[in-house]
This record gives structure tokens, sequence and C-alpha cells, in this order.
């Protein structure tokens, strides 16, 4: 009996593995797919951000068909998503050019070099929550990038989890060229969605623990009185 238990659960555990393997090859499929059709320079962020979105759905355990799915949320999210987006997208580019400058002039462990790959990083994992954060949250479109930069400052511990995780990818797909065409991609996407969302869900669940004491404390306050006077 516990023997047949326990091999359902590694069926079980085997099973949603090989679904979450098969979840980062179709969404590094679609985003280069959906990228190439925005030419590039347009198609990435909202590519980027259905990732993310249909990612964060299908944690919620949601299901959908996916490349319907993932069209309409690209299409949808088009021009709110270049708008939104754009300074990170050109900083992007405008650091790594010049880190790739540093590097090729054998210049990348001086002073500026370094200072150039840290921006560059911290820009990146800025993308990372942001984009994570425009799908989870409904703020004003100005809104999602400062308010992205002050969660940064609030929670380094997390920032640095998912550099964390963009490394081990780096360092994987390094390793073994091969992932980079087919699951490098595809996994930072559903790893750092996966992430982001632990992170804000945490934080709106312990706000809202917050609230529910303050607001108790403050029942408490006001109850007080006519206890005391029942007392009397």
């Amino acid at each position: 009996m516990s023997a047949s238990a326990s091999a359902s659960g590694w069926a079980v555990r085997l099973h949603g593995a090989c679904d979450w393997v098969l979840w980062v090859m179709t969404i590094n499929v679609l985003w280069y797919l959906f990228t190439l059709a925005g030419a590039i320079v347009l198609g990435a962020a909202p590519a980027t951000v259905a990732a993310a979105e249909l990612t964060r759905r299908k944690l919620r355990g949601e299901s959908f068909p996916i490349f319907r799915t993932f069209a309409s949320a690209w299409r949808r999210e088009f021009w709110r998503t270049n708008a939104v987006f754009a300074p990170v997208s050109i900083l992007l580019v405008i650091l790594g050019l010049n880190a790739g400058g540093f590097a090729e002039a054998g210049l990348l462990g001086t002073l500026p070099g370094v200072a150039t790959v840290v921006a560059f990083v911290l820009t990146f994992a800025l993308g990372a929550v942001a984009v994570t954060m425009y799908v989870h949250y409904d703020l004003p479109l100005r809104a999602y990038l400062l308010t992205a930069s002050r969660w940064m400052i609030r929670n380094l511990a997390h920032v640095l989890l998912l550099l964390l995780a963009a490394t081990l990818i780096v360092v994987a797909s390094l390793v073994v060229p091969g992932l980079i065409p087919f699951v490098s991609l595809g996994a930072w996407l559903t790893i750092s969605t996966a992430l982001c969302v632990a992170f804000f869900t945490a934080n709106d669940r312990h706000v809202s623990e917050l609230t529910d004491a303050a607001t108790s404390a403050a029942s408490a306050h006001i109850a007080s009185p006519a206890v005391l006077s029942s007392a009397r």
C-alpha cells in the first residue's frame, strides 16, 4: 500500500516536472515568435509581459489555450507595454553596448567598466520586477517603474535571489550552449515571474496582517471607554 502510494507520488511529481519543462520550452518559442512579429524592437516588451501574464495564470492553476491567449495578451498590451518599458529597454541597450565596448578594450575591470556592469544588472532586475508588477497590480502606467524601484530598495534580499536565479541560468547556458535557443529565455521568464509573484503575494499578506492588526487595535481603543463606563 505504501509502496503504491509512493510510486503514485513520484509519478505525479514527474508529470508536474515534465509539464513545467514543456511550459518553459513553449514560452521560449512564443517569446521569440512574437518578438520577431513586432520587428524585435516593438515586439519584445509585449511578448515579455504576455509570458509573465500567462505564467502567473498557470501558477494560479488556470487552464487556457496557450497560443491564442499569448497572442491576445500580446496584441492587447502592445502599445502600453512599449510606452511603459521603453526607458528600461533603451537603458539596457545603451549599458549593454557600453559594457561590450569596455570588454573589447580590456577595461571591464576598471571603475567605469564595473559601474556600467552594475548599472546593467540593476536595470535588468528592475525590468524583471516591473514586468511582473505590471501583470500583478493595477497601477497608473507611469507608476510601475517608480514603484518597482522603491520595492527593490526595500527588498534587497529578494532582488539578490532574483539575480542569483538569472546567474544560474546564464551559467547553465554557457556550460550547455544548446539550451540557449530552446530553454534559457523561457526558463528566465518563468522563474522570474514565479519568484516575483511569490514576493508580491507574501508582501500583500504582510500588509494585510498589519492592516488587520491596526484595525483591531483601533477598535479596541475605541471600545475601551465604553467598557470602563459600563463598569462604573
